[in-house]
């Protein structure tokens, strides 16, 4: 499952915090920008001393955590994600933010959502049925080939569900494939 997301997700720490810290409480309001994990599910946060550092990728100290819980403006995070390390964001007159970002983890889980040349089977001159391993998410994702022909959807084939329905059942001994996300 891929993380949920929010444009313009970015939110202000409230106070300082030491390395060890699990709880983080966001200035009043901001916790509305983000996502609640108990409903959308768990996400990353990049953290960062603003002050400083007006792109987080400068700060030395950076960090990725991961939100599990949210109440109202306050966050349940696991801290040192994605090989970064937890360090003291509490810095004297420095503003810490968190901005919801795409982060390696989640390019690495929009990758691993592509199916690319799964063979879905080899005709038999009356089967029309073939079942994907997945169900194609969006539909429109899914391409199909027979000999590496692109099939038409509506015109050759239907789908439902996870299910490749020929309008024609695929000739003796052809093999079909199929590429799509899910």
């Amino acid at each position: 499952m891929l993380d949920p997301t929010r444009n313009f997700a970015k939110c202000e720490v409230l106070t300082g915090y030491s390395a060890g810290a699990i709880t983080v409480v966001l200035v009043s309001g901001d916790g509305a920008k983000l996502p609640q994990p108990s409903t959308d599910g768990s996400f990353s946060l990049v953290w960062w001393n603003a002050t400083d550092y007006s792109d987080p990728a400068d700060d030395p100290n950076k960090e990725i955590v991961r939100c599990t819980a949210r109440s109202t403006n306050t966050l349940t995070v696991t801290r040192a994600q994605e090989g970064t390390s937890a360090t003291a964001k509490n810095v004297a007159g420095k503003t810490y933010k968190m901005v919801l970002a795409i982060t390696k983890k989640m390019i690495d889980d929009i990758i691993d959502r592509q199916i690319d040349n799964e063979l879905i089977g080899t005709g038999d001159d009356s089967t029309t049925a073939f079942a994907l391993d997945f169900t194609p998410s969006p539909a429109s994702s899914l391409h199909v080939r027979m000999q590496g022909v692109e099939q038409h959807p509506t015109d050759d084939y239907a789908l439902s569900g996870s299910n490749v329905l020929f309008v024609v059942a695929p000739p003796m001994n052809v093999k079909i494939y199929a590429d799509y996300r899910h």
